[in-house]
């Protein structure tokens, strides 16, 4: 095993959340399914937080995360966090988008955590810049992986999700044998 995958193996105990998968999850109804996969990880509980800043980009749709009890929201404001946050905006931000992705990675890097980042370009820098970075899809793999959900109600919510209008590498009816297929199951 590799340093970095040691290291992602550790940090797999906190994920960070960007503001996509939690987007797509409230429109489809299914926060609460995505919370059950994402709160336990190998056995035990798991830490999951999401950045002020993605919280106040669903609000700007109208969308809440008032009724995620398993999302503890953190602020992007140690100065540690705030040099990490200069740094990710440079790499993934333009003048006015991808702010809560920065926030995100800025805060995964500087507390040891994953980056759940659906957006292929911010998981392709942040592995660049060697920060651990997973698709929401792998971590319902994982729950499904470790029992914690069933391969149905894994498979029902990816294709709810596409149904809000997620852009998934596989289609409906399709991301168990997906999973098998990338090694995720």
């Amino acid at each position: 095993m590799s340093a970095a995958s040691a290291a992602a193996g550790l940090a797999a105990g906190l994920l960070a959340w960007d503001a996509s998968p939690l987007f797509h999850a409230i429109k489809a109804g299914k926060l609460d399914v995505l919370g059950d996969a994402a709160r336990t990880w190998q056995g035990g509980p798991r830490r999951n937080v999401t950045t002020q800043t993605v919280v106040d980009e669903l609000s700007t749709y109208g969308l809440s995360l008032a009724s995620a009890d398993w999302l503890e929201i953190v602020h992007v404001d140690h100065l540690n966090e705030l040099t990490a946050l200069v740094k990710w905006m440079d790499w993934v931000s333009g003048s006015k988008s991808n702010q809560g992705e920065a926030t995100v990675l800025a805060w995964a890097e500087v507390n040891g955590a994953i980056a759940v980042i659906d957006d292929g370009d911010a998981r392709r820098i942040a592995r660049r810049h060697s920060l651990p970075v997973w698709g929401s899809l792998r971590v319902i793999a994982t729950a499904v992986s470790e029992g914690h959900t069933t391969e149905y109600v894994g498979n029902n919510l990816v294709d709810a999700l596409i149904g809000s209008g997620a852009r998934y590498p596989c289609g409906h009816g399709q991301f168990i044998s997906w999973a098998k297929q990338h090694g995720l199951l």
